[in-house]
């Protein structure tokens, strides 16, 4: 089953698996930050949690599904790197889930892109 790793761009052309770098400059990137304001009224400061929570919850949306089920194509199969540390919540977890559920595999995307859920 494939799994996350830490590391660059350069660590994961390296590792002797088949891996996508899905970190920041990559396609598979998550556009929000910690420490940005977050999408409710009073737009406090995301925490990690919060933002692999809102690129989740992107990826549920008319147009995320789209990009879902592109990403879970590109990703099925491949360990995914990026620079978050592993014990920190991570969209590579996100995308990992997107990518390897069953449901995916026959083509089923919108229900597995409906469901994605936020970090664990």
């Amino acid at each position: 089953m494939p799994v996350r790793r830490h590391g660059s761009a350069r660590d994961a052309v390296a590792l002797p698996t088949s891996c996508a770098y899905v970190g920041p400059g990559s396609t598979y990137a998550n556009p929000f930050r910690p420490g940005d304001s977050g999408p409710s009224v009073l737009g406090g400061p995301m925490d990690e949690a919060e933002t692999v929570g809102l690129y989740a919850a992107t990826l549920r949306g008319p147009v995320g599904r789209r990009y879902a089920a592109l990403f879970a194509r590109a990703l099925r199969g491949l360990d995914l790197v990026c620079p978050c540390p592993l014990d920190a919540p991570c969209h590579a977890d996100v995308l990992l889930r997107l990518a390897n559920t069953p449901d995916t595999a026959d083509g089923d995307i919108h229900r597995t892109a409906c469901s994605l859920e936020g970090p664990r």
